[in-house]
């Protein structure tokens, strides 16, 4: 079991963690160099396999973030300058509290442990193996057979490589294509974005089982978080859009990349959620992110969404919830067909 499942063991159960300096207890994490998680003493700038910016984060890192799980993100990130800890973004941050909290069972940001490796250079000392890479010979392929036995110098070509590679510093740098699509590798997680409004019927209270299992729940109290994961695997998607984000509050959007990986905005036909939002004209908005409404089968949608390039989606009311599946099925179809465009699809 790794140092982070160790620690949402206790984190998740309210249990409280130790901290040493050459094994002696002190108070906080500042002077600390190692922390007591659950009996088991561990090096505070031991690396996990959590994950920031592509960059694996220290034991201190993360649980620093996680004693500041309360602090606003302007608190937590002015607390980890003035200890010269990494800080983490506020989706990072967020995320990984849902997960500590135990909220959360997975987290995006978290990377399976490299496959062990030792062990295979004792397989190739077993003595039958010896004998047959003893009788091996090295194979020829065809492009080998073709050079002959003759050496050709090929040095003229160097000068000529040489005149190529300057004209190419001369020449005017062409930009890259913009399609929009994004390398494979570097992806994170798509982004849905529900209405913060208590009209809305679809909020972070009831998105996880609407989306996840198909079935329409009328919203309750909002969660403590500000995130909700919600799983999608699909065969057409590449991993990263196996989990989505899906948030209510976009104050925290504070690099254009957020923006890049919204896939869908749901609103209740009312402007003022779009205050903040990279465009906050819903006629200019739904013209660069798809957009949806969730109502009630029956009743009349608002009237702006007419204009706004919206997407309306209809629920029963009562006991006529066998639809939902096929609703939730169709929803994701649609989405589905947005993120390939988006730069998702395999």
């Amino acid at each position: 079991m790794g140092v982070l499942e160790d620690l949402r063991k206790v984190t998740a159960a309210g249990g409280t963690l130790t901290f040493y300096r050459d094994n002696e207890p002190v108070d906080g994490i500042k002077d600390a160099t190692d922390v007591d998680i659950g009996g088991t003493k561990h090096p505070l700038d031991a690396t996990t396999n959590f994950y920031n910016d592509d960059a694996p984060q220290s034991l201190r890192a993360v649980v620093f973030c996680w004693l500041h799980n309360d602090a606003s993100i302007v608190d937590y990130k002015n607390a980890c300058a003035e200890l010269g800890i990494p800080d983490f973004k506020f989706l990072v941050k967020t995320e990984l509290a849902t997960y500590l909290s135990g909220k959360s069972d997975a987290c995006a940001f978290i990377k399976e442990d490299a496959a062990d490796t030792t062990g295979k250079t004792d397989q190739l000392r077993d003595p039958q193996l010896e004998r047959i890479l003893a009788n091996e010979r090295e194979s020829v392929d065809h492009n080998q057979a073709l050079r002959g036995s003759k050496n050709i110098d090929f040095g003229y070509l160097i000068s000529d490589a040489k005149k190529f590679a300057k004209s190419l510093k001369r020449a005017k740098p062409q930009s890259a294509p913009t399609n929009g699509k994004r390398s494979k590798s570097n992806l994170k997680p798509p982004i849905i974005i529900v209405s913060p409004a208590t009209t809305a019927l679809l909020q972070l209270s009831n998105v996880k089982a609407f989306l996840e299992d198909g079935a329409f729940v009328e919203p309750g109290h909002r969660p403590d978080t500000n995130l909700i994961m919600v799983s999608h695997p699909s065969e057409h998607l590449v991993s990263a859009a196996h989990k989505i984000m899906v948030v209510d509050n976009v104050d925290l959007f504070t690099k254009p990349e957020y923006w890049d990986r919204v896939c869908a905005i749901f609103t209740t036909g009312q402007a003022w959620q779009f205050s903040k939002y990279k465009y906050a004209q819903p006629e200019q908005l739904f013209q660069h992110y798809p957009g949806f409404h969730l109502g009630y089968s029956g009743e009349p949608a608002p009237a702006a969404l007419a204009s706004w390039n919206v997407r309306e989606i209809k629920v029963d009311r009562g006991d006529k919830r066998f639809r939902d599946k096929m609703i939730v099925r169709d929803f994701w179809s649609d989405l589905e067909k947005i993120l390939i465009a988006r730069g998702y699809g395999k």
